[in-house]
């Protein structure tokens, strides 16, 4: 019996050992790609990223995410470290684990970068029966497992002109194909997703910024795509003080919106999904909400103090 429920439940709750995926996934180097820690905008940043799904359903499904990185440490070469926490239903169907990822940039000419990127991690994942109702008196001991987990991605920042910077770049995770199955002697294998993604900075008159994103994911049978736009404006540029706003549609899944506002090194982005997938229905069209907070800042440069030496003058004669 206790065999049959934990593959009933993983029918459900990881049908094909399938990813998480967020909707803000232009700020996620840990979902997107592990080499755009080289392109980031400032030496050091922190960011926590949030989602909630299905809440109207049942339990919703919530991902947390906190990531630190610094680029250009030494050398053109970049790190980070990301921790997530995944919890998905009633029966707490959890994945927690840590991450870490290096990535090197590599000029080809004053207009044209590169960068490769890799990270490497490892997870727990666990189920718990505690909340769980059954017909039968059951007596379950609650699951868990570790795995690693390897990833891989390049990327490339294109000057066009002036006015235009395009970022483009393509990543594979889960190289390794840890192995996902809660029973021993079984395999139930993640496999490898694959991920294209480009957005262009377009710097319009009037301190107007649009950022048109395109972005698509595959993973097994089950593929994303992703076409969007982001507007921001320049409110006050000696504090450095933006506002912006997008739109995005995610293929036969769902249509969401996302504000953001960013005062000198805070950034704070809402973004709100509205399903209309095959479960709009029962959802009655929501879908998830999610938020980031993210706070970055560049290193001091360091100034070298100029000794003026007093010059004597010479005696005159006579």
């Amino acid at each position: 019996m206790r065999k049959v429920v934990i593959i009933f439940l993983i029918s459900i709750l990881n049908v094909k050992a399938q990813d998480i995926h967020f909707s803000q996934y232009k700020n996620s180097t840990f979902f997107t790609n592990p080499s755009l820690t080289s392109f980031q905008g400032s030496d050091f940043l922190i960011l926590l990223q949030k989602r909630n799904q299905w809440q109207v359903v049942a339990d919703p499904f919530s991902t947390f995410i906190m990531s630190m990185e610094s680029k250009n440490i030494v050398n053109n070469n970049s790190f980070g470290i990301h921790f997530m926490n995944d919890i998905a239903g009633d029966a707490r169907f959890q994945t927690t684990g840590s991450i870490i990822n290096y990535s090197k940039s590599i000029k080809q000419n004053s207009k044209t970068f590169f960068a490769i990127g890799l990270s490497a991690g490892f997870y727990q994942r666990k189920i718990s029966f505690d909340k769980l109702v059954f017909i039968e008196q059951e007596n379950f001991d609650n699951v868990s497992f570790y795995y690693p987990d390897i990833n891989f991605g390049i990327s490339n920042k294109k000057i066009i002109n002036n006015s235009i910077n395009l970022y483009s770049g393509i990543s594979l995770f889960h190289i390794n194909r840890p192995n996902q199955s809660l029973l021993e002697s079984d395999k139930e294998l993640l496999l490898p997703r694959l991920n294209i993604h480009t957005k262009a900075y377009i710097f319009l008159y009037d301190n107007w910024k649009i950022i048109p994103h395109i972005f698509f994911s595959k993973q097994n049978v089950n593929q994303e795509i992703i076409i969007g736009s982001d507007l921001q404006y320049l409110l006050y540029e000696d504090k450095n003080i933006f506002f912006g706003f997008g739109t995005n549609y995610r293929h036969k899944d769902a249509v969401y919106y996302n504000a953001n506002i960013k005062t000198g090194s805070f950034e704070v982005i809402l973004n709100y999904d509205v399903n209309i997938s095959s479960l709009k229905t029962a959802s009655n069209y929501n879908g998830a909400y999610e938020f980031l907070i993210s706070y970055e800042w560049n290193k001091r440069k360091k100034y070298k103090k100029t000794i003026k030496i007093k010059q004597k003058k010479c005696p005159k004669y006579l």
